[in-house]
């Protein structure tokens, strides 16, 4: 064997059938030039190895996790058969008896027609905002009267449409000056009836609605009055009332130390307070009945099935053709722009005025709305109108 001796790297020269298996080879270091590469390769074989042991490390895991939740699992089964098959709370399972009695359901309530309950009878309607109360407000007061006033200071142009509403954009001093009105129409009608009977006030009828009373009843003196003297007297002499609120308390409504006077009224609870005023009676049946459909209520203590006014249309007040309703003026401010009969031409101006005045009292306008609307007395001018239409009404 010859051994060739370089520089850089050592020959040996031997023929490998020779070569015995115990044979050592030298196998010298990279040199300090190849280090910085060998390194490189070292770390990275490394670090792959690492990768590698990692994920398998983690499917080991899971695997034992997988295996560990399936035998809970099967654990879990087994213990609600067991549990399932132990007495029912605690009694043996021949104990237990089932009642298989069929409930006893409440019967149904009778309903009460509401045009009918209420031709004669004020009315308090009672909901929250939103619940239909003026819209049944007017579709009432249509039925009562054709002509209908409406006390309301918080509307918009598209309520009340075609009826006279007084304290639009809360002018609740008009609100006033007309209740005063309205209080002294009323003695006048009462008079009238003392002397003539029933038919003596034929076409005098109304029908008033306070829309949200309990503001009226806040900002307005003669409010309080206006209620309690129509609510006891204005039956008889049909000048009917029709109070809107949330709340039906005497405080509310400015009664207090009369709250006997709620029994001169009707009261129709809509909505969520049907349903109270319901359980406040303890009557499962009408609580059901008010849950179970649409338009209930109740009216005073029974069932009242509403008419679906969802596509009503607004009542006109009832006046003479082509005669539209006067601006409301002050009580300051005479006006004749109410009513524009139609009249012969070249009358003197008196004879024009008495046969206006003739022919509206013939077509059923009251009084006092002539004398406010026509001839422009209102206020502390009322009494002076009157005298004036006393004359131009003498002899008829």
């Amino acid at each position: 064997m010859k051994q060739i001796e370089k520089a850089d790297h050592i020959t040996i020269d031997m023929p490998m059938q020779r070569a015995e298996r115990t044979a050592w080879v030298d196998m010298p270091m990279p040199s300090l030039k190849t280090m910085d590469r060998f390194l490189g390769w070292a770390l990275g074989r490394l670090l792959l190895g690492s990768g590698v042991l990692l994920i398998s490390t983690t499917e080991v895991v899971l695997k034992g996790g997988l295996y560990v939740c399936d035998r809970l699992k099967a654990g879990f089964t087994k213990l609600f058969q067991v549990y399932d098959s132990l007495p029912l709370m605690g009694q043996p399972l021949q104990a237990v008896v089932v009642d298989t009695t069929p409930k006893a359901i409440a019967p149904l309530p009778s309903t009460v027609d509401l045009l009918e309950a209420v031709k004669a009878k004020h009315l308090l309607i009672i909901g929250a905002t939103g619940s239909g109360k003026s819209t049944i407000a007017q579709f009432l007061a249509s039925r009562h009267s054709a002509n209908v006033r409406v006390y309301d200071p918080d509307c918009s142009p598209a309520d009340w449409v075609g009826l006279t509403v007084f304290g639009r954009k809360g002018n609740f001093a008009e609100i006033d000056t007309q209740m005063q009105a309205d209080l002294v129409e009323l003695e006048e009608c009462m008079a009238l009836r003392g002397e003539g009977g029933d038919s003596a006030i034929s076409g005098r009828e109304r029908c008033m609605i306070g829309e949200e009373f309990p503001l009226l009843a806040d900002e307005v003196d003669i409010a309080r009055d206006w209620l309690l003297k129509f609510a006891r007297r204005g039956r008889r002499v049909k000048q009917f009332i029709i109070v809107i609120s949330q709340s039906d308390s005497v405080s509310a409504l400015g009664i207090e130390g009369d709250g006997a006077i709620r029994q001169s009224f009707a009261v129709l609870r809509l909505g969520k307070f049907a349903v109270a005023h319901a359980k406040k009676l303890k009557d499962e049946g009408l609580i059901q009945w008010l849950q179970a459909g649409k338009y209930r209520a109740t009216l005073d203590d029974e069932a009242c099935q509403l008419p679906d006014v969802n596509g009503y249309q607004g009542v006109t007040n009832h006046l003479p053709p082509n005669r539209p309703i006067a601006p409301v003026v002050t009580a300051e401010t005479p006006t004749q722009q109410g009513f524009e009969p139609d009249l012969p031409s070249k009358l003197p101006e008196n004879q024009a005025l008495k046969m206006a005045v003739k022919i509206l009292v013939t077509e059923g306008v009251s009084q006092s709305k002539i004398i406010k609307d026509v001839l422009g007395y209102q206020g502390s001018r009322y009494q002076q109108g009157k005298e004036l239409f006393d004359q131009l009404t003498k002899g008829q």
